[in-house]
């Protein structure tokens, strides 16, 4: 191999090895995870978007997302919302958006969130029975009505305290 070429290799393996990538990293916290199932769904969600990769923690019920740049990442938490679950970021710039619908109700049906096993129905159960004014639950596939006579952004703060994403059916 001649001179110029060895030094041309080498130059541009210097200058890739002291070039720096721009990671955005963020790690949601307090997601609810209670099966293998709730952890693949956040990996799945994430998949689907180009340049982000997860890494989910079922233990301790985080999920690290590694983006490209601070909209990959942004998309990437967005991803994991529309798939129902919640957390809370340590990303001042990327973060969940939280439903807010302060008012009254007496019967409010809750749609968007997590629900692939019987320790997800428990979970969203006990949160929003425990909210005062709430005289029922009823859990289902994919949603959970409400009744009583209590502030529907209670049970939106519960669901999200819980580890999932929700969202009130028009």
């Amino acid at each position: 191999m001649s001179l110029i070429l060895r030094a041309f290799i080498l130059l541009i393996f210097y200058l890739f090895s002291n070039a720096t990538f721009a990671v955005t990293k963020v790690t949601l916290s307090n997601l609810h995870m209670c099966c293998v199932t709730c952890q693949e769904a956040i990996e799945h969600a994430v998949l689907g978007v180009k340049g982000a990769t997860v890494n989910v923690d079922r233990d301790a019920k985080t999920a690290t997302i590694s983006g490209s740049d601070d909209n990959v990442a942004q998309q990437a938490v967005d991803a994991i919302a529309l798939a129902g679950f919640y957390g809370k970021s340590d990303n001042d710039k990327i973060a969940m958006k939280a439903t807010v619908l302060d008012e009254k109700s007496s019967n409010t049906e809750i749609v968007g969130f997590h629900n692939c096993c019987g320790g997800c129905s428990s979970s969203i159960e006990d949160a929003v029975k425990q909210i005062d004014g709430v005289k029922s639950v009823t859990v289902s596939d994919k949603s959970c009505l409400v009744k009583g006579n209590y502030n529907v952004a209670s049970v939106l703060k519960v669901m999200n305290n819980a580890g999932f994403f929700a969202s009130v059916k028009k």
